[in-house]
């Protein structure tokens, strides 16, 4: 299993960031409901949408990784989502 980083943008646009990352598990194993393809993520709930918000494990759309973010490095990931690696960092 891998984990990619995706920093998300408060548009279609993306020009502006939304100042959360999430954090996508890459597996073998694909989950797809009511039509949509879902992964399994850290992420900030829906409601958050404050630079570095309290994450959440969730099942992610995959179609709004396309629409609303940019795939980014871990290193920056961790600069811009420090309560996400915190949160990370729990489960290692």
């Amino acid at each position: 299993m891998s984990i990619h980083f995706f920093e998300e943008y408060a548009g279609h646009d993306l020009q502006q960031s939304a100042g959360n990352v999430i954090a996508i598990y890459f597996t073998d194993e694909l989950v797809i409901k009511d039509g949509k393809v879902l992964f399994r993520a850290v992420c900030a709930g829906d409601e958050a949408m404050r630079p570095n918000s309290p994450v959440t494990p969730t099942l992610f759309d995959a179609e709004y990784l396309g629409s609303h973010c940019r795939k980014i490095s871990e290193a920056r990931a961790r600069d811009i989502h420090p309560r996400l690696f915190a949160y990370l960092d729990t489960l290692a």
